[in-house]
C-alpha cells in the first residue's frame, strides 16, 4: 500500500504525515515500522531536513520504482475482481472468526 500510495498519489515522494493521512486505517506506529523496514530493504529513501521540527520525506528508490509496476498490477486486479474478493470465505483458523 505504501509503494502504491507514494507512486500513485504523491509522485514518488511524501512526508510522513502526508503518508499517514493517505493510508486510512494504518496506525502511526505501524507506518513508521513499515517505512523503516522498506528503507532497510532498499525500496525507499529517508531524507531528514534540518528544520525545527525535523521534516522527514520518504521517496522511492530505483529499486522501489521497479516494484511499483507489480504493485500496480495487483491493485488493478483487485479493483477488477472486488466481487470475487468479497466472496472469499474465512477459514476456520482465521483470526476474523474470533
Amino acid at each position: 500500500m505504501i509503494l502504491h500510495t507514494l507512486h500513485a498519489q504523491h509522485g514518488g515522494a511524501a512526508r510522513n504525515g502526508v503518508l499517514l493521512r493517505s493510508l486510512p486505517g494504518i496506525s502511526k506506529k505501524m507506518l513508521v515500522q513499515t517505512l523503516r523496514e522498506m528503507e532497510e530493504s532498499g525500496l525507499i529513501d529517508r531524507h531528514v531536513e534540518s528544520t525545527v521540527p525535523p521534516a522527514v520525506e520518504y521517496s522511492l528508490t530505483p529499486l522501489g520504482r521497479r516494484f511499483v509496476d507489480l504493485v500496480e498490477t495487483v491493485y488493478a486486479w483487485g479493483r477488477a475482481n472486488a466481487d470475487a474478493l468479497d466472496q472469499l470465505q474465512a477459514r476456520a483458523t482465521s483470526r476474523r472468526n474470533r
